[in-house]
């Protein structure tokens, strides 16, 4: 039976009355940080500090955090990822690393609501002006626009007259081309 393991993280929380600039100090000197690691930490989102570590593990860095001001996260480690990022110094918490957002996605049961629905009102409007076709002997047809009206040419100047000057005595060929 394996031991129980955990994910450390850290998301900017103070204990009540430090100082942030004190916490910054005490966690530079006790990890031995440079700024730009303890500025990782208090970018505002959560920071995985340490992950797999054994319970006893777990409370030295909650103790040490609680010394410098600032309360560490402890939560339930996941399955192990096979290609887990290292540093140099396995035990120096120099690869902070920000949480995969996959990583907190679950899945609702099948038929559930994703959100509660809100409590939605009809705006109060004012139909007074519209009104509707009466009666029952109206289509779809009657609420589409009119046809443009189309303009009859005027043929009054044409005729079927023969023109004898026109046409030839002969049939057309169209090998005479």
């Amino acid at each position: 039976m394996s031991e129980d393991r955990f994910d450390l993280s850290f998301d900017g929380t103070l204990t009540p009355g430090a100082d942030p600039a004190e916490v910054r100090q005490r966690l530079m000197a006790a990890f031995k940080l440079d700024e730009g690691s303890v500025e990782r930490l208090f970018r505002g989102h959560t920071v995985i500090v340490k992950r797999r570590v054994d319970a006893a593990t777990a409370r030295q860095f909650q103790q040490v955090f609680a010394r410098a001001g600032a309360m560490v996260n402890l939560a339930p480690a996941g399955p192990e990822h096979p290609r887990e990022t290292r540093s140099a110094d396995a035990d120096a918490p120099s690869r902070f690393e920000t949480p995969s957002d996959s990583a907190r996605l679950t899945l609702a049961p099948p038929g559930a609501l994703l959100e509660e629905p809100s409590e939605r009102v009809a705006p109060s409007l004012d139909l007074s002006h519209l009104s509707v076709v009466p009666g029952d002997d109206w289509t779809l047809e009657d609420c589409g626009p009119l046809p443009t009206p189309i303009p009859e040419p005027d043929i009054s100047h044409l005729s079927l007259a023969d023109d004898p000057d026109r046409y030839d005595s002969k049939p057309w060929n169209p090998a005479d081309r």
